[in-house]
């Protein structure tokens, strides 16, 4: 309680002296200098005060929509735009058309915005067809506005995109322009740190996340990717103690909670996640982050029943997902159900590309169940062949990520060499589709599909393959919708589903 009053005194206390000497018009012109330094959080007090004295000053309620918009915070904007439209005010079209994408209504968004020409438009107009799917439309829109008007956020908004494409040249050339236009906004401080971080210069980018939090010490928002940056470095205690910071900022907030509890596992602090979240169980989302590890302290503390029903119904929920799977045959072999862990991990103990953390519970339980497979298993964990496939692994995951692809492909044909293996193919075909060799990679993301048919991954890569090189379109379609009922609260076969629905295509 007492950190939560030391949270909302000053804001009180504001309110309060504002109230009694303030005028709107001093209120409203700080509340403008502070949503041009970008400090929303004190404008939208500003602007609080103002209109206790105007509650229907359009100009007011404008600045509000719009801070809120920019806050992230869609239902109050909607009220905002709503007090401003029963105050007069004619064109609220691109602020509805915002609080539309925060809802992830991006069709309504693009409905909104019609054919208007301006910076923010433009912005709306790109993201929403990047929630559609549509990268091509995006990118249209990205160019033409800012061709005609040339906008700091649109110009992040286009730089985050590139970097999300791995156009890391591209996002440096805007990021360049960002440099000319606003060189200490939030927005061109904070993507300076995003770029280094992409081409792998952690040092660099420490340094342009720690200038944007001294710059903007009440934006989570960079506190938290320097948190990330440190924890990539292996700085974890500096990681942790800039989450404790944001936490204290920002009480409550759910993303800084679950970065704050990933970290305390890193560092094995079981006991404090138990008690961090042992009273919100029926809170925390099955197969959520939070929820497994939760799960996964339970199990350090030897709670394995507990831990078996939490994983258990991670699986339940998301099928495929290989850490719960993992997690759920540790907890079982923990809670003495031998042949039940075996059956778990059995399916991912097959795979190639094992980890020691897979194949060291299964080598327990397939000894416990009585499995021939038992010895086998033991033999990989040879140190000597662990280093071998570990080398391998990580060798083929770097060409991948780099797009070195025949290097991807030389790795990954060796691996298959010990046996099929459906992951293993599917890494392949994407490998040949970078080189653009289209028939060999669909031809291996098929082999992937013959071998683990239920897997919504597999039939999705190779419909989306078939999709994206104009090969086949109908069965394209029927791969991605088998892939869709196997995982349908997947956003990325979702939207290629609807690529291949498309008429036109």
């Amino acid at each position: 309680m007492k950190s939560i009053a030391r949270t909302l005194l000053p804001f009180t206390a504001i309110l309060t002296l504002a109230a009694c000497g303030e005028s709107p018009e001093a209120a409203f012109a700080e509340a403008q200098r502070n949503f041009a330094a970008e400090n929303y959080q004190e404008a939208r007090v500003r602007l609080s005060v103002a209109l206790r004295q105007r509650p229907e000053d359009a100009k007011v309620l404008a600045l509000l929509a719009d801070t809120h918009l920019r806050l992230g915070d869609a239902v109050s904007a909607e009220a905002a735009i709503a007090r401003l439209e029963r105050a007069g005010y004619g064109n609220t079209a691109r602020m509805k058309a915002e609080a539309a994408l925060l809802r992830q209504e991006p069709a309504r968004a693009l409905e909104l915005v019609g054919d208007a020409d301006d910076a923010e438009s433009w912005k709306v107009r790109a993201e929403a067809q990047l929630a559609l799917g549509d990268k091509e439309a995006a990118r249209l829109a990205y160019e033409r506005g800012m061709a005609s008007h040339p906008n700091i956020r649109l110009a992040a908004s286009h730089a985050r995109f590139l970097l999300l494409e791995e156009d890391l040249a591209g996002a440096a050339r805007v990021l360049l322009r960002m440099r000319r236009m606003a060189p200490r906004s939030f927005e061109t401080m904070v993507l300076g740190g995003d770029l280094d971080a992409a081409q792998g210069r952690e040092k660099e980018a420490a340094a342009a996340y720690r200038a944007a939090v001294d710059a903007f010490p009440n934006r989570l928002g960079p506190m938290l990717a320097l948190a990330n940056q440190y924890d990539a470095m292996g700085r974890l205690d500096e990681a942790f103690d800039l989450v404790q910071q944001a936490a204290r900022f920002a009480p409550g907030d759910a993303e800084v909670e679950a970065m704050r509890i990933q970290f305390l596992s890193q560092k094995g602090e079981w006991e404090t996640i138990r008690l961090a979240l042992q009273g919100r169980e029926a809170d925390l989302i099955p197969g959520s982050t939070l929820a497994m590890t939760y799960g996964e302290a339970l199990l350090h503390l030897g709670h394995a029943e507990q831990a078996r029903a939490i994983f258990r119904r991670a699986v339940l929920h998301f099928p495929h997902n290989l850490y719960a799977q993992l997690m759920l045959g540790r907890a079982q072999l923990a809670a003495g159900d031998a042949a039940s862990s075996w059956e778990t991990l059995a399916p991912l103990a097959r795979s190639t590309l094992a980890r020691p953390d897979v194949l060291e519970p299964a080598v327990q339980a397939a000894r416990a169940a009585g499995a021939p497979e038992a010895a086998g298993l033991q033999m990989r964990l040879a140190p000597a062949r662990v280093r071998e496939t570990m080398a391998l692994i990580e060798k083929g995951e770097g060409a991948l990520y780099t797009r070195r692809w025949r290097e991807a492909i030389s790795v990954y044909q060796q691996l298959l060499k010990r046996g099929p293996d459906a992951e293993v193919l599917k890494r392949l075909a994407l490998a040949y589709d970078g080189l653009g060799e289209v028939e060999a990679a669909i031809a291996h993301a098929d082999r992937a599909v013959a071998l683990n048919r239920n897997n919504p991954n597999y039939l999705y890569v190779a419909g989306a393959l078939r999709l994206s090189n104009d090969r086949d379109r109908a069965e394209a379609q029927r791969l991605l919708e088998a892939a869709a009922i196997l995982d349908p609260g997947n956003d990325a076969i979702a939207r290629e589903l609807r690529k291949a629905k498309a008429p036109g295509r």
